[in-house]
Parts: structure tokens; C-alpha cells; sequence
């Protein structure tokens, strides 16, 4: 089974399982300037507003930990990758959605001309360790918001990895919110071991003494 992975918050968690939905934000604020330039272009030549949701097709690593999920309150929700696709392919707003297209400046130039609707999946080849999956909205102008919301049953939800250093009361907190809301008691919820594995510190310390 291939997954799609969504490193966020807990707010960010607690609002997919309690409202049914997914959010998407606008990209003005991202570290790379480059991509928020893309989706800039892409937003002034549909007449609207694009709206963005990163995620990455890739395993668990440090690196989306830290970029993606920022502090101790970080979670990454992970979903069946043919499902939620099924799911965006079937929405009465279309959207669209694919894996990220990374590249260098050569192969950009010689992209001419540039498809509009190819414009959000193009990003920097030093990007591309992340494997990011992306999913893109679009507002007119006279409609659009601070953000673009889709409707999504929590229980597409197949598990809740949470933060390393997260304290374990808080992780038991957030475990006991989830499975009091309706469709959630199938989520299975884990802590992460990426930052902070047992099984590794045992090797170095057998390897020291052999």
C-alpha cells in the first residue's frame, strides 16, 4: 500500500477530525520564494486566488519533521495514497493534484512555452528530496478567502504518526480527543521513533563493546 503523508500541527489535525475537511492556505508566506512566485503567475493568469496543500509521496524523515512540522506539536497524517486520489477525482469542486516536477534552470528554459495548469507542479531540483504531492484550489477573485476548504470524511484518515519529542501525556491527550469524535476510532495513532530510537542506541552501544 503507497502512502501520502501531511506533516502539520495539532491545530491544524484537530481541525481535519472535528470539521470534516481539509484546508488549504495560500502560498504567499512559504520559505521558498520561487515556488510562491509560480503559484503567483499561476493565480494571475486564472483570474482568481490558488490555495495549497503539501504533502510528500516519500517515507519518514528528520528533514519533513523539521521543515513541515515545526515544533513538539508537529503530527504527520498519513493517508492511502489510490483513496485520497479517488477522493480529490470525485469532488463536485474540482482541484488539482500530482506530484511535484522538479528541476534545474536548463530544463525550465527549454520548458517554453509553459502550460498555466502546470505552473503549481514545477519546483527546484534542490527541492526534491522532499517528494512532495500537492493539491491546488482556485478561487475567483470576488469569492475568494483567507483560505479554500474541502470536505473530507476524518475516517480517510489511516494514521496519526505524532512528533518525537512530543510529551506522552499530551500524545495520550490528543489520541483520547480523536477517538471521542464520530469516525475517528479507526485511526490508528503512534509517536514517531525517527529522533529518538531505542533499537539504534542498543547497535552503537553493542558495536562500542564488541
Amino acid at each position: 500500500m503507497e502512502y501520502l503523508r501531511r506533516y502539520t500541527d495539532v491545530l491544524s489535525l484537530l481541525d481535519i477530525i472535528k470539521n470534516n475537511r481539509l484546508t488549504l492556505l495560500s502560498p504567499e508566506t512559504w520559505f521558498d520564494q520561487n515556488d510562491t512566485f509560480g503559484l503567483r503567475e499561476y493565480s494571475k493568469r486564472k483570474g482568481g486566488s490558488a490555495y495549497a496543500l503539501c504533502m510528500t509521496e516519500g517515507p519518514e524523515t528528520g528533514h519533513h519533521w523539521q521543515l513541515f512540522a515545526g515544533t513538539s506539536h508537529g503530527v504527520c497524517i498519513q493517508f492511502d495514497r489510490e483513496e485520497f486520489t479517488s477522493f480529490l477525482n470525485q469532488l463536485d469542486d474540482p482541484v488539482l493534484h500530482g506530484p511535484m516536477k522538479y528541476m534545474n534552470l536548463t530544463e525550465v528554459r527549454n520548458l517554453k512555452p509553459i502550460k498555466t495548469d502546470d505552473l503549481p507542479f514545477l519546483k527546484r531540483e534542490t527541492f526534491e528530496a522532499e517528494k512532495e504531492y500537492r493539491v491546488i484550489g482556485w478561487e475567483v477573485d470576488f469569492m475568494a478567502e483567507e483560505t479554500y476548504s474541502i470536505p473530507m470524511p476524518a475516517s480517510m484518515i489511516k494514521k496519526i504518526i505524532l512528533d518525537p519529542r512530543m510529551p506522552r501525556m499530551l500524545a495520550e491527550t490528543i489520541r483520547d480527543i480523536a477517538y471521542s469524535i464520530n469516525g475517528c476510532d479507526g485511526i490508528s495513532f503512534t509517536i514517531s521513533r525517527v529522533h529518538n530510537n531505542e533499537s539504534w542506541r542498543k547497535a552503537i552501544v553493542d558495536g562500542l563493546s564488541s
